[in-house]
């Protein structure tokens, strides 16, 4: 038997997928709190194997509840299931240990299929999610590959490439120094050797060059 916990702050929602869990003769499924505090609460005695984690809840959101769950109970699995599409709440929950990420218009089959699929070890996405982290994967490639290409055409070393990142991002020379722990007449040296070798002339232009070459 899949003990399933929802936790969820709107009641008739978290009601309504506890009915459709619980037509499984495979699932129990119980009412796991109303935000991140309760949850924590009913999780140390009901020990579930599946949570089902709304993500935006008061008191106690969704990501930090999952934080601190996976923290004391490694083992357990804790899907969210939430209306927000947005990349970063996607990859917020993922950086924080969530197996699976919903959104609530989930048929219930689909429901019970994402519950089962995480008990076994697998990571679940609805489809739009999915669409997302591959859209964020090609551009991360992409812009890896772009900055290859830099790398090749201008004769740049990684560090230079590092160094004008910091630049854009509007760090002095002397921030540069401390972050990369070079002296600051290093860092100068290093940006006149830059500009030296892109043809440019100041700040304005390698921020225009970053950016036309996904340095950004």
């Amino acid at each position: 038997m899949i003990k399933v916990m929802c936790v969820d702050d709107q009641l008739l929602l978290k009601e309504t997928m506890i009915y459709m869990l619980k037509q499984d003769p495979d699932i129990e499924a119980v009412d796991g709190g109303n935000d991140g505090y309760e949850a924590l609460n009913i999780c140390e005695s009901y020990r579930p194997h599946v949570i089902l984690m709304d993500l935006r809840m008061p008191r106690l959101g969704g990501i930090e509840t999952t934080t601190k769950i996976k923290a004391l109970y490694p083992s357990i699995k804790i899907i969210i299931l939430t209306t927000f599409e947005d990349q970063k709440s996607i990859f917020d929950s993922i950086e924080h240990g969530a197996d699976g990420y919903i959104v609530k218009d989930i048929k219930p089959e689909e429901l019970v299929l994402a519950v089962k699929s995480v008990y076994h070890n697998l990571y679940v996405m609805h489809k739009n999610v999915v669409n997302i982290v591959k859209e964020e994967i090609i551009d991360v490639h992409i812009k890896e590959k772009d900055q290859q290409e830099t790398l090749k055409n201008y004769d740049l070393t990684p560090m230079e490439i590092k160094i004008i990142k910091l630049m854009v991002d509007g760090k002095s020379n002397k921030e540069i120094a401390y972050s990369l722990k070079f002296t600051e007449g290093t860092v100068k040296n290093k940006v006149s050797k830059i500009l030296s070798k892109l043809g440019l002339k100041d700040m304005t232009q390698i921020a225009v060059f970053a950016i036309k070459h996904n340095l950004t």
